[in-house]
């Protein structure tokens, strides 16, 4: 037997494997939505790697509306592995509306390819029989740029999620929420190499260079190995994959929030916030944005946004600018002012300008800074 059709064999099992290892997921425990989006995405490995392997000129004469229609699910991999990232650490995103932006790429390409996908399988039957036309070859090239593209992006997206997650955090985590972090991790460094491997194979492809294997026989069999590792680990280590809350709830569960409202809508949120603000200091940084706010503490802009106008009763602006006043009063009391100046002082404190500063400052204080410090005597 050659070593081609073992290959295909072997990803022939896989696929069934993956396949089934989606179901489970997507079905079971009903509770956990990071399970469901991990599912949707071996769901998608297993769609690709089946046809990967199955397809023929026969083939696609029997199921013409498979033919191009697979490539939409490799538009996937990277943004459900991020999705499954941040809802696994995050309760907040989980919201759907949130996500759709990240299947923009999927739904551009059945756009763009439509004058193809739409036809009746007789006549896509009839297009491939004559010849697929130059376009069509031409954007799949671009979409597999597009591919490679979102490799980079979503690695790095998905990296720095888990980096603000665990330095937020990084004293209030149990040892097993640390080796979720740890499996997640390992996760994104497995998908790396796969994305290695496949922009290799499909580089290769766009520029015309034949080499003795077929590149994406090792892609989809390194997709494979890996969801067979991870069938196991789900298996052995059901509860990394049947929490019921995302860790973030859980790691927050024993933390002090003396001023946290007990029964508000936005408690959780709200606790969040204030021990970023208290333990983190962003207001320091005087560029500070929203989207700071947004990967420091892993909140979406719709609920820091609520959570500040029902919990903090002000605006973000205000919230940060009271922290601000509070850091420049605790500067003056400390002596600061007597070795720098008053603009040293303000840029110390989180504030851009000694105008802001001043207009600020007398906004919450009643006082100028100056004539704060000379009431102090």
């Amino acid at each position: 037997m050659e070593i081609q059709s073992i290959f295909q064999l072997i990803l022939l099992f896989g696929a069934a494997f993956i396949f089934l290892l989606s179901l489970y997921l997507l079905f079971y425990p009903v509770k956990f939505y990071a399970n469901k989006v991990l599912g949707l995405l071996a769901f998608s490995w297993a769609i690709t790697v089946f046809v990967f392997v199955i397809q023929s000129k026969d083939f696609f004469e029997k199921f013409p509306h498979l033919y191009a229609s697979v490539d939409i699910f490799t538009l996937l991999f990277f943004p459900l592995m991020f999705i499954y990232i941040k809802s696994y650490l995050y309760k907040d995103a989980r919201d759907v509306s949130d996500l759709l932006i990240h299947f923009i790429p999927a739904a551009i390409y059945i756009l763009v390819f439509s004058p193809f996908l739409f036809k009746s399988g007789a006549e896509k039957i009839d297009i491939m029989s004559q010849g697929m036309p130059d376009w069509y070859y031409q954007y799949q090239n671009i979409f597999n740029l597009v591919i490679i593209a979102q490799g980079i992006f979503y690695t790095i997206l998905s990296l720095r999620t888990l980096h603000h997650f665990q330095y937020f955090r990084q004293n209030k985590l149990s040892k097993l929420q640390l080796s979720s972090l740890k499996w997640l991790r390992i996760f994104v460094f497995i998908n790396v190499v796969l994305w290695i491997i496949g922009a290799t194979g499909a580089i290769l492809g766009i520029i015309g260079i034949q080499v003795p294997i077929d590149v994406f026989y090792l892609f989809y069999f390194g997709l494979t190995i890996l969801t067979f590792f991870l069938g196991i680990f789900t298996i052995m280590r059901p509860q990394f994959f049947g929490m019921s809350q995302d860790i973030s709830s859980l790691s927050s569960a024993g933390a002090s929030t003396a001023s946290s409202p007990p029964n508000g809508s936005f408690a959780e949120e709200f606790g969040i916030l204030q021990d970023y603000f208290q333990n983190e200091r962003p207001y320091l940084k005087n560029d500070l944005q929203m989207q700071d706010l947004v990967e420091g503490t892993g909140l979406s802009y719709k609920k820091i946004s609520e959570t500040l106008n029902n919990e903090f009763n002000q605006s973000f602006f205000d919230v940060v600018n009271d922290y601000r006043t509070k850091a420049a009063i605790h500067l003056i009391d400390d002596g600061f002012h007597e070795q720098h100046t008053l603009v040293h002082l303000a840029e110390q404190a989180g504030f851009n300008s000694k105008t802001t500063f001043n207009r600020i400052f007398k906004k919450h204080t009643g006082q100028t800074p100056s004539e704060y410090i000379q009431a102090r005597g």
